[in-house]
């Protein structure tokens, strides 16, 4: 992208993201690449997003936000995440909120929308948005979504101020693409979802399976961007074994998510390992990072391989992209639900980004995270 060679041509761009730096989530990762990208073509970047609490996570994703004006609204009248990990006390917090988050799932999940606290947020965010528009008009806004409060900022500001505005949709979160939703709520979210995009200017993506499905449910063109990787974080990071081992580390970062991602195959493969090479079960490790040891730990007891399977718990988001980089392989579990066809999460892209090997697991060879690991040459998935 070049820089922009006159004021004119001088674009005043306005997001509107739940997740965006310095929150400690994959999907602060997409808005956070189009500000950067935008500010450094020489654009004014604006970001309005809401005040995040202790449930929305550690707040230790570190990024250059210079250049880049961030709106922070709050909402609730309890005080702000200001914390990170490896601050005293914090790691003890976090897993707290985790576990809170974790038991309310299927309930949150179940309520959709009408259930997220974090529309709250709207009004707050609309007045601030109104306020930022006053000083100048923006020549479009660009909202990305879940949660679906960002859509109905976005559609209500570019309504009061005739701004056009595209609506991304990082994830499935209507109809009979969410999980575990309600009757009632899956067909009031369609209702909604379907009124919220109708006029916007455009729909975007991330995969071509959700672009397909986006399409014939919305009745409009849809375009598909995937994400991509920081190649700054590999710079940064060259690859220094965190283990004092020489055993074969195959790693994993991120959330699992119980019957929808499955470890199961592996952890068979590698207790049968044990009884034909005993020598080469030694050297291996399987080591996983992420708060979701509670889900884990039944299925390692199970298939007893907890002598080279490793619950690593949580890391900072630089330090995984350390620990990506030196892993022998890294192992990503694609989606085993049908319902999660298109769901091509932003840690693959993250991986293909290390240059290691990735090592898939998942019903289907021919999904579309398969497709893309095959097409890249980045590894082997098994079924």
């Amino acid at each position: 992208m070049t820089a922009v060679s006159s004021q004119e041509a001088r674009l005043r761009i306005l997001i509107v993201a739940h997740t965006f730096p310095p929150m400690n989530a994959i999907g602060s990762h997409r808005p956070y690449s189009w500000a950067r990208e935008w500010r450094d073509a020489g654009h004014e970047v604006h970001v309005l997003t809401p005040t995040k609490y202790g449930f929305d996570g550690n707040m230790d994703l570190d990024r250059d936000l210079a250049g880049i004006a961030v709106h922070e609204v709050a909402y609730l009248p309890i005080r702000q995440a200001r914390f990170a990990p490896a601050e005293e006390g914090n790691e003890l917090r976090a897993r707290r909120w985790e576990w809170l988050r974790s038991a309310t799932r299927r309930v949150r999940f179940g309520l959709g929308m009408f259930g997220d606290l974090r529309l709250l947020a709207y009004l707050p965010m609309v007045h601030k948005g109104l306020e930022v528009a006053r000083e100048r008009p923006f020549h479009f806004i660009i909202a990305t979504s879940p949660p679906e409060v960002a859509f109905l900022v976005a559609r209500t500001l570019s309504r009061r101020t005739g701004a056009p505005w595209v609506a991304d949709f990082r994830d499935a979160w209507f109809h009979d693409l969410r999980l575990h939703h309600l009757a009632l709520v899956s067909s009031l979210s369609a209702r909604l979802q379907r009124r919220l995009v109708a006029d916007a200017l455009a729909v975007v993506t991330v995969s071509s399976g959700l672009q397909k499905r986006l399409a014939d449910y919305l009745g409009c063109e849809v375009f598909r961007i995937y994400n991509g990787f920081m190649a700054s974080d590999r710079d940064s990071n060259p690859g220094r074994r965190p283990w004092g081992d020489e055993k074969i580390h195959v790693c994993y970062t991120g959330r699992v998510y119980p019957g929808k991602q499955d470890p199961a195959p592996l952890f068979r493969a590698l207790a049968r390992l044990r009884g034909v090479r005993p020598d080469l079960a030694q050297r291996l490790v399987v080591d996983f990072y992420g708060y979701d040891g509670s889900a884990l730990e039944p299925v390692i007891r199970e298939h007893d391989v907890g002598d080279c399977v490793v619950l690593r718990g949580f890391v900072a988001y630089r330090e995984s992209i350390g620990i990506q980089c030196a892993a022998d392989a890294l192992l990503f579990l694609d989606w085993t639900d049908d319902r999660g066809e298109g769901m091509l999460t932003g840690k693959l892209l993250e991986y293909l980004g290390s240059g290691r090997p990735v090592l898939a697991l998942g019903s289907r060879g021919d999904s579309e995270a398969a497709q893309l690991i095959f097409e890249m040459g980045a590894g082997q998935t098994l079924t």
